[in-house]
């Protein structure tokens, strides 16, 4: 038959748990620390980075849709070509150039890292992990 265990294997026991949990407990919040501070800056960033294409976008429009049918009008004289030709070249420019620029933002998109540090700590963490499990 086996033996109970001892009152003082209990004891020992305890503080043990308690100071894994504490040390658990500090970690996550730690991380979660983290977390909430590069939220915040890529929030800010995020913000500020569409609030100024919005800007610009809008500017941009608005300036150009007032000066396009002038500028259709002058080269169409100034070519000999019908309004209604210009006009399609411009619109086969402005589709390609679209269509450009839309593949940079693609390429930006990706390449963009929002919460860097928080990947590379859990990445950290990873290999202590690991390498302490092999000791």
């Amino acid at each position: 038959m086996e033996a109970p265990p001892s009152a003082s294997n209990g004891s020992e026991e305890r503080p043990r748990v308690t100071g894994l949990l504490r040390a658990v407990a500090l970690y996550v919040e730690a991380r979660g620390r983290l977390l909430q501070i590069e939220g915040q800056e890529a929030g800010q960033r995020l913000a500020g980075t569409m609030g100024l294409f919005v800007m610009t976008t809008s500017c941009l429009v608005f300036g150009w849709l007032l000066a396009l049918p002038p500028v259709v009008l002058l080269v169409a004289q100034a070519v000999g070509w019908h309004w209604s030709r210009v006009a399609l070249a411009g619109a086969g420019l402005h589709l390609f150039l679209g269509i450009l620029f839309l593949i940079l933002l693609k390429l930006r998109l990706r390449r963009m890292r929002l919460f860097e540090e928080t990947f590379n700590q859990f990445r950290r963490d990873r290999e202590w992990l690991a390498s302490s499990k092999n000791d």
